[in-house]
């Protein structure tokens, strides 16, 4: 059985992190390759929020608190909430 992809986590921009530590983290806790996580890491501090991963509720719940453990802000949308 596959599971669907059915929440979207959110990165939203702080001026507390570096990009450097940003970037660690998504490499770290959502797997992105460094350009992955440069460019997710540039969207938020340029748009206030980017959309980092995509799964279950419960996968963007582990990855959430792994992220919220460093300080970043986070926040876990349905896809259709995320569409708005």
């Amino acid at each position: 059985m596959i599971l669907e992809k059915t929440h979207q986590l959110f990165l939203y921009d702080d001026s507390e992190h570096s990009f450097e530590l940003v970037m660690a983290c998504l490499i770290k806790f959502c797997g992105h390759a460094k350009d992955q996580a440069e460019q997710c890491a540039l969207i938020a501090h340029n748009n206030g929020k980017c959309d980092i991963k995509s799964g279950t509720y419960l996968e963007m719940l582990e990855i959430s608190e792994m992220l919220e453990s460093i300080g970043l802000k986070v926040e876990i949308l349905d896809n259709e909430s995320s569409l708005y």
